[in-house]
């Protein structure tokens, strides 16, 4: 899993590649909590297009990073969900809370 992100004004996009599964969301999760315990922002908005295979610890890792934003008075943004993982996210009603942009 290969992350990489942009920070413009107070909005931080991550672009997610690979796999989001129990091996890889592990390290990813610890540099997604840094990037938000070290950075002040309103939004974080996680680019999904590359992103190839999500299993239920990839979902926790999503489920985890809005708990955490919101608790910072942050909002979590979805953007350019692929097809497999929409499934998921729609079935689980995640959309509800968490909102995709374009």
């Amino acid at each position: 899993m290969d992350l990489d992100f942009k920070i413009v004004n107070n909005d931080i996009c991550v672009k997610l590649v690979g796999e989001i599964d129990e091996y890889t969301a592990r390290s990813l999760r610890d540099d997604l909590d840094k990037l938000i315990e070290a950075q002040g922002f309103r939004t974080m908005t996680f680019d999904m297009q590359g992103v190839t295979f999500l299993d239920s610890t990839g979902f926790g890792l999503v489920i985890g990073r809005y708990k955490k934003l919101r608790a910072k008075r942050a909002e979590l943004l979805l953007k350019n969900v692929p097809p497999q993982v929409d499934k998921v996210f729609r079935t689980s009603g995640l959309y509800s809370f968490v909102p995709i942009v374009k």
